[in-house]
This record gives structure tokens, sequence and C-alpha cells, in this order.
């Protein structure tokens, strides 16, 4: 039976049509249209249904650049009231006793008919967590297939992949391990093992984070690591792992490291000056600020850097040290979870309210109550010297970390390098130290602005110790990309800050190649949501947004109106749609946007990025993790539905890595074996 003929069936007066039926006419309608007017490349090729014509009203898009990209149909709006996101039949419709061969199947049509793909080819779907029968009624749940999955953390290096999962009071299920087959595309991953889940009592730590690598010591022996970031909501820890590269199975572990607050997402740093130095940068998002147990006067930091490898070796170190730590609330920054005054303002200004408006589901629109000012993720640059800050409700800021980059592990673990292992605490209770200010350029991680020479002259002069004050606090302030507020954006803010690689700024005295821009997420849920955005950094010191993209449910009238129901009219499972994290290449972002799938934007113009492919899989998940590029393949996790792999092969594919050329994330320097 054809799709048209299934279609047909579904539409028979025997049954009144569904929401589904209205996009299928909706479909056909579109193509008819497509096939009528078409649309051109930059060659003037057809790159659509249909022939070409003179680009007149009614014509096709001409496009008469040169941009690679020619033209391209606007941002795809994600079709969710179309979208099931539970179980099918071979049919499409939501059926919870249908057979996987079944399931897939039904996907698969509905995944075509939608128009869920475009300029993608979705190549596998591994299931990472099996469905269970209901003993009682016979029907399918808890598995991928049921959108009911939890797949988390990605790790992929060499023929190794390894899968975390979200685990929690009651869940505990381990780590898969994967081998990517000899030919990728032809076979799906194969598992081949497993690493136990962690848990207290019957509580999983959720494997949010997984990063491996393959390396090769400076004495030619090749090792590969993996490192697993777990945790609850109270609680964070790291381990590492020795992996036999042949088998993907873990030889070795080391001690676990407590954080004593629950950690969040990592950055894993190879020292390009010496191949036997690894270093994981951790973000203590929400677990920042706590109390410090090993300094009673101090805080647990906002990021947290600590030693992987041993730097003369390369061997995985037993008990990873820690090498140093930074706090903006020490240097003068906004304080973590910072209230507002009883008129609804804060520091920095006032949120715009959204509580009048409701969605369908009776939730009152976006209205901010507080700021976490917490540090969420960040990226490093190749040579170690650049930590871009993705700083949750406090922004956007660039770190110096040359003080670690050139200095040895044992050096910053013993407190005998050339530079303080934590932030100088110049504010207490809101009130600057001015004496103190300077301290702040010998940090081991400092903002970058502490580097400004015309500051560091004024901090020298005999100007009133308040103008001091005013005069950091207004340049460090500025050093902030902040756009909260005046947008509301729980729980996160800024999400994820990677920079562009191999487009350096043209600015005087940049002999270091440092980048001209920077792609931020912007993490929130409730309406409006957030949309991404890019920054110059050509001005370290003075970044500013140059650019933005969206999709229209960003849009408040769109997210307000968004279906609440399956095609079939039932409820829906609720699905987060927040932006999250992104792979960044030098025209191209691939990023996971929840909801709305895995979008691919060009950014050839900063000031003018667009979508030119989008990969939406069903059952309708959450498309989560960083995209991880392999011999020119594409690996995700959707936190619902399990692993998927798929090609990119849209405008600009021929320059993306391709067979051999490592992999490529956003949250390890890459490229990497």
């Amino acid at each position: 039976m054809t799709i048209h003929d299934r279609a047909m069936r579904r539409r028979s007066p025997s049954r009144r049509p569904t929401r589904l039926d209205v996009r299928r006419g909706l479909a056909s309608a579109t193509a008819c249209l497509w096939a009528l007017t078409g649309c051109m490349s930059s060659d003037g090729s057809s790159g659509g249904l249909g022939a070409a014509s003179d680009g007149g009203a009614g014509g096709p898009c001409v496009d008469y650049s040169d941009d690679p990209a020619g033209c391209q149909p606007s941002t795809f709006d994600t079709p969710i009231g179309l979208m099931p996101s539970v179980r099918v039949g071979a049919d499409g419709e939501i059926d919870p006793f249908s057979s996987e061969e079944e399931a897939r199947s039904g996907f698969a049509t509905l995944e075509e008919e939608l128009h869920l793909f475009r300029n993608f080819e979705h190549i596998h779907w591994v299931l990472t967590l099996r469905s269970e029968r209901d003993p009682t009624t016979g029907a399918w749940r808890d598995g991928d297939l049921d959108g009911a999955g939890d797949a988390r953390g990605l790790g992929v290096a060499g023929r190794c992949l390894y899968v975390g999962h979200r685990n929690g009071p009651g869940a505990t299920h381990a780590i898969n391990i994967y081998r990517i087959q000899p030919d990728p595309t032809e076979s799906p991953p194969l598992q081949v093992g497993e690493i136990p889940a962690k848990a207290i009592g019957n509580e999983g730590f959720d494997d949010r984070e997984l990063r491996s690598l393959i390396y090769t010591t400076s004495a030619g022996e090749d090792r590969q690591i993996l490192v697993r970031n777990a945790g609850t909501r109270t609680a964070g820890v790291l381990e590492t792992y020795e992996i036999d590269m042949e088998s993907c199975l873990p030889t070795g572990q080391s001690e676990t490291h407590d954080f004593s607050g629950p950690s969040h997402e990592f950055f894993l740093w190879h020292d390009p000056a010496n191949p036997n130095r690894i270093l994981a940068y951790v973000a203590m998002f929400s677990g920042g600020g706590l109390p410090d147990p090993t300094e009673s006067d101090r805080t647990i930091p906002d990021a947290i850097v600590l030693g992987i490898t041993d730097e003369d070796t390369g061997r995985m170190l037993s008990k990873p040290p820690v090498l140093a730590g930074f706090s903006l609330a020490d240097v003068g920054g906004p304080p973590i979870n910072e209230r507002p005054d009883a008129t609804g303002l804060f520091a920095d200004g006032r949120f715009a309210d959204f509580s009048d408006s409701e969605n369908r589901s009776g939730r009152p629109g976006n209205n901010q109550e507080r700021q976490n000012n917490m540090l969420h993720s960040l990226s490093i640059s190749d040579d170690g010297e650049r930590v871009y800050v993705a700083g949750g409700n406090a922004g956007f800021y660039v770190l110096n970390s040359a003080g670690i980059a050139r200095n040895r592990n044992d050096d910053l673990a013993q407190g005998t390098a050339d530079c303080n292992a934590r932030s100088t605490l110049v504010s207490t209770g809101g009130v600057i130290d001015s004496a103190r200010i300077p301290e702040l350029a010998e940090d081991c991680l400092h903002m970058v602005v502490n580097d400004d020479p015309g500051l560091q002259v004024f901090l020298r002069s005999a100007a009133p110790e308040p103008a001091k004050a005013s005069r950091y606090l207004v340049l460090m302030t500025r050093s902030r990309l902040d756009v909260h507020p005046p947008f509301s954006s729980l729980p996160t803010g800024i999400h994820s800050a990677v920079f562009v690689p191999d487009r350096p700024a043209r600015v005087r005295g940049n002999a270091a190649g440092r980048p001209a821009y920077v792609w931020l997420s912007d993490e929130n849920s409730g309406c409006p949501l957030m949309h991404a955005r890019i920054a110059s950094v050509e001005s370290e010191a003075t970044p500013v947004m140059v650019g933005a993209f969206a999709i229209p449910d960003n849009r408040m009238d769109e997210c307000l109106t968004q279906a609440i129901t399956e095609p079939s009219g039932d409820p829906r499972r609720s699905v987060p749609q927040q932006n999250h994290n992104p792979t960044v290449f030098q025209n191209l972002v691939f990023t996971s946007w929840y909801g709305h799938g895995l979008r691919a934007i060009d950014i050839s113009n900063p000031y003018s990025p667009r979508e030119v492919g989008h990969a939406l899989t069903l059952p309708h998940g959450v498309t989560r993790s960083y995209p991880v590029f392999k011999d020119g393949l594409i690996y995700w996790t959707d936190s619902d539905t399990g692993l998927h792999v798929a090609r990119y092969t849209g405008p600009r594919s021929d320059e993306l890595p391709g067979p051999g050329s490592g992999t490529y994330e956003g949250n390890a320097t890459s490229p990497h074996r």
C-alpha cells in the first residue's frame, strides 16, 4: 500500500477527518505550488520542483549572489499539533500496541509527509531504552518508541560511542557503550557493553554529560579516556575511565571527585602545547554559591578546573586535582539568585511582564521573579587562554585563562603558580574593596576587562577610591553582554557560548588570532521562548550582539497558541522547546532545539543568520545533546527517543569535515580523534 493509499484510507467518509488529514491536504497543496513555481539556486539550476521562469511575479526564487546557499525557504514552522509524541502504528495513527517494525514504519511515513527533514538524511535511529509491556493492558510503554526514553549525555571518540541516561528516583539505567561499525552508513552503532549507573540508594545519578577523547602521548602511546559528569539535584561528581580503543570497554577508573554541590556542563580541553595534558572546565550551575567545605569563608566557585591526565606521562590521573576556580559575584558581578524589590525592579533593570497572557493550557506568560546569575556552560579556545562563558541571567562574558594554560598542574594545585588559584574577593555584600581590584588581573581565571591598560592606569592613579570602584563596576558590567533584563529567561538565560572557528577578528593587535564571533543560545521555558544570538568579540571586553536567529514559535502569538493535543485530539505529552547546545563551524551552526529538533543555520553573514536545514524526529521529543560530527555523519541524543544518526546534505555541506577528519563537537577541543 502506498503513502497515497494510506492517506486516502484515512480520509474515508467512515471516519471524521483528523488534524493530520488537514495537514496532509495542506502539504499536498504546498507541493503543487512548488511544482508550479520551482526554486532557482545561485547557478541557475532548478532547486525545487518544476521548471524555472524568469523570476517575475509569481515566478521562482532567483539568487543573483555568489552565496553557496542560494535561495532557501523560510525557517521551518514546527507542526507541533500534527507530530505524535507517543507510539504509532504502521499507518501513522497513535497505537500503543504496535510492533517495533510497525512503529518505525509509521514514524518514517509521518516524517516524510510532514516534511520534518530538509537537507538532512536520517540514517539510523538507535533505541537506547527498550519499551516494556504493561502487564494489565498489554500496551507498550516507557521506551524510546513511546517517546518516554531518557537518553542524556553523549561521548564519541574513535569507533566508540557512549550514551548516558537521565535517571533519578527509582531509575538506574547504565551508560550504553556502542561501537561504530566499519561502514557507519550501512550499519548502526552496535551495543557492546555498559557502565553501571551511579546511585545513592535507589536514586540514580543523571549522566548528563559524557566526553571521550583519543590522544597520543609524548611517548607516542595512543590512549583513550571517557569523562563522566553525573549528579542529582543536590550532588555532582566527576569520574574518568581508561578505555580500550578496540573494545570500547573501560579498563580503569579514577577516584570520584565530589563537587559538594550539583555540577552541570563541562568542556574537555586538550593542551596543544603538551599532548599529555587534558583538563576539564566544569560549570557549577546551581552548585556555585553554596558553602565551600574546603574554605569556610568562601562559596563553591561558579567554574572549577580539574586535571584529568598526568601532564608528564599522559596517563589518567587516579585522583583529579582542583587547579583553579572563578566566581562572578566575588569579583563584583551580580549576586546568585538575586531577587527584585517590592516593585519588581532588579539592580540592573526591569523584566518585561507577560503574565497577563495565557497559553492554551492556562499557563501565564513569563514574568521573572529572580535572576539566577549562575554560570551555565563554557567553551575554551584551542590555545586554552580564553574561556567563553554562558553566564545564565548574568549574560555572556570572556575570561582570561592564560594562567592555567601556561602553568603546570602541580604548581596550580599546590598554589605555587604565578597566578591566584581562586578569584580575588573584591566584593562583599555588594561593597567593592577598590584596593583589591588590581589583584584580579593576577587570578588564574579573570575577566578580560581586568587586563585593559586604561583601567590599570586609572587604578594606579591618585583618583579617589570610590571613583576607582565606580569606574571598575561600569567597565566590568559593560564587559558582560547581558540581555536579562528586559528579556525573561528562566530557568537558564544564556545557555551556551561557543566561539566561531577559523574567523579571527581583524582588529589591531590580534596576534593570537582570537575569534571575531561567538554563538550564544538562550534557554528558557514558557512564553515567549528565547532565541539565539551572535556576539561580536572583536573587543573582548565589550561584546555586543550583531545578529540573531529565531524560529516561528519564538514569537509570542505562536508560543501561546501551540497545540496541546495529539493529532488524534487526545491531550499530548508535554515536550520542552528550549534552544540548547550548538556545534559551530566557520559558516554553519548545528544546534539542538529541544522540541524543534536539530537546526542547521548559515552564519556566513553573521548579521543575518538563516536556516538551511532541519531534522525533527518522531515521536516528538527533545533534541538535547551537542551534535557530534564523526566521519561525515552527525550523532545526537534525543532525551525522549534515543540516539540518532544523520548526514547533512544542504548548502555548504562540502565545508564540513568528512571521513577521516576526526571528531567535532561544541564541548571539547576539536577536532579530536
